[in-house]
């Protein structure tokens, strides 16, 4: 692997571009690695990974700057490389696709020039893992997408993407955990709630988990939803 290029971030953080990786999700997850290992050493505010990087905030009153930057590079030098794919749990998400739940569902359809069933048979076929967590809280960057269903971003995004809309972005497929703006084409929605306050950990998902969809009627959807209440 490729020694990480490192770039002041704001004040008090450093970024490093992780590079070598032949995979977005070998790069993530290792990503991921890189910023647990980071978050457990003094004077770390916080270390957020990208699917290619690995931002760090530091406390200057804890941590000197060169000490920091050296941290982070020994954090990406010695984090182990071949346990990046080791899978955490797997989880299943029912998903109702098209219709008031997957507005750019036949739209994508038409641009890929494919059948709805051929849609959803490639999006449901294959398991994910799920690469990362960002751009909103709780948001779950998916892949490795089926090359025939790359899709570029809306041109205009949403201002409200309601919870638990399944949306696909150029190699990715994600999930939004939480209602937020958002530009990925939304191609259905699942009933599960994916966000829980009281808990620890709030969200369901975490890098390394693998996802399967499986695709359920309207009737359905509102079964599961009902029953949660």
């Amino acid at each position: 692997m490729n020694a990480p290029t490192i770039k002041p971030f704001g004040e008090c953080g450093f970024i490093a571009q992780i590079e070598g990786f032949s995979s977005d999700v070998d790069s993530g997850l290792f990503a991921n690695a890189v910023a647990r290992a980071l978050r457990s050493n003094d004077g770390v505010d916080d270390a957020v990974a990208g699917i290619d990087s690995v931002a760090m905030r530091f406390d200057p009153a804890h941590l000197g700057v060169d000490d920091a930057r050296e941290m982070l590079l020994d954090a990406t030098n010695n984090t182990p490389r071949n346990t990046a794919r080791a899978k955490s749990k797997t989880i299943d998400i029912p998903i109702c696709y098209g219709g008031e739940y997957g507005p750019d569902f036949d739209a994508l359809c038409t641009q890929l020039k494919i059948t709805a069933d051929a849609l959803i048979k490639l999006h449901s076929t294959a398991p994910y893992r799920v690469i990362t967590l960002g751009f909103a809280p709780g948001f779950v960057y998916l892949g490795e997408l089926p090359e025939d269903l790359t899709a570029p971003r809306l041109k205009t995004p949403r201002l409200r993407v309601e919870a638990g809309s399944v949306g696909i972005a150029g190699h990715y497929t994600g999930v939004y955990s939480l209602p937020s703006p958002g530009g990925w084409r939304i191609i259905g929605r699942t009933p599960l709630a994916l966000f829980d306050g009281r808990e620890t950990h709030p969200f369901i998902f975490e890098p390394g988990d693998e996802v399967r969809f499986n695709a359920i009627t309207p009737e359905a959807f509102g079964a599961i939803r009902r029953a949660q209440k």
